[in-house]
């Protein structure tokens, strides 16, 4: 590994997000992001894993069979004993590199962990749940401060963190034990203190927790220092992989050069392309994207009374 190179990328899924994983490390690699990834994954069929080797700096950390979503392993996975670099930078897996972002990938103090603060304010950020966390905090570390430190929460998809900070990581996932249900998913229960799971479980610590480190004042992988380098993360069913829907069509060019890539680089070939992210098929998809989101949920819907 290059000396100067000194994060660690790091995400995670279950077998539907492994071509969002490989999608986002090809992003690094086409875009000269040499850094090592390490990948949790749940379920992956052998040929997903291959591909992702084939990447090369990749680790494979299998995650223990957990019925919570593989969001709340977040921790587990950053802290990890693969992780050998002095920061780590989570990254979700419905994302990708647009440009060569490593300068966005270290912080400027160990102190700090960078991460996005919601602006404006999200409707669930209220004195009542604030409350709650408080309580708990309180409860399961024995102490908490009076009142918030921030006027808002976090929104988790992107994070950068020094390794000195992996014992509040760990603390993180043993509050995701603490107050989640066993069964989460992404996103739980509307009414729920914790409605957004793992970050809001990351929220209250931040807001609350003595040990917690502070939210750096600047956040530049958004775009706002560099409109051509970014993370851009597409956080809408269906993924582009699936289905394309009208907000992802936004980084279809962006995708499918990625894809163009990995073509090229032999790690697929076009016939094992998703039908989505095979050229001849975008004027298909591109003129049914806006009943995507409707298609996704009556799919996800016969999944679930199938199930039972």
């Amino acid at each position: 590994m290059n000396d100067n190179i000194k994060t660690t990328v790091v995400t995670a899924g279950d077998a539907a997000f492994a071509w969002g994983a490989i999608l986002l490390v090809a992003s690094m690699r086409r875009n000269g992001m040499m850094h090592p990834a390490v990948i949790g994954a749940t379920g992956w069929p052998e040929k997903m894993k291959r591909r992702l080797l084939a990447l090369g700096g990749v680790t494979i950390l299998e995650l223990p069979y957990s019925r919570k979503c593989v969001a709340c392993q977040k921790p587990l996975v950053m802290s990890c004993d693969d992780v050998k670099t002095e920061w780590v930078c989570w990254a979700d897996a419905d994302g990708m590199f647009i440009g060569d972002c490593s300068e966005w990938l270290t912080g400027d103090s160990p102190d700090e962990m960078v991460i996005r603060k919601y602006d404006p304010v999200p409707p669930d950020f209220t004195p009542e749940n604030l409350e709650v966390w408080r309580k708990d905090i309180e409860r399961h570390f024995g102490a908490a401060l009076p009142k918030s430190r921030y006027d808002t929460r976090v929104n988790n998809p992107f994070i950068v963190v020094h390794r000195s900070q992996f014992p509040f990581l760990r603390r993180w996932q043993q509050q995701i034990e603490n107050v989640l249900p066993p069964d989460v998913e992404i996103v739980s229960k509307k009414g729920t203190a914790y409605f957004q799971t793992d970050e809001s479980v990351l929220g209250s610590l931040l807001c609350f927790d003595p040990e917690a480190p502070l939210v750096a004042g600047t956040y530049k992988a958004n775009g706002s220092a560099d409109k051509n380098r970014y993370y851009a993360h597409i956080a809408y069913n269906p993924k582009p992989w699936r289905m394309w829907n009208r907000r992802s069509m936004i980084w279809h060019d962006d995708i499918m050069q990625v894809v163009d890539w990995l073509v090229a680089e032999k790690i697929v070939t076009p016939s094992e392309l998703p039908l989505s992210l095979r050229h001849g098929w975008w004027p298909f998809f591109r003129s049914f994207a806006w009943a995507a989101p409707w298609v996704w949920r009556f799919i996800k819907l016969k999944r679930r009374l199938f199930r039972r």
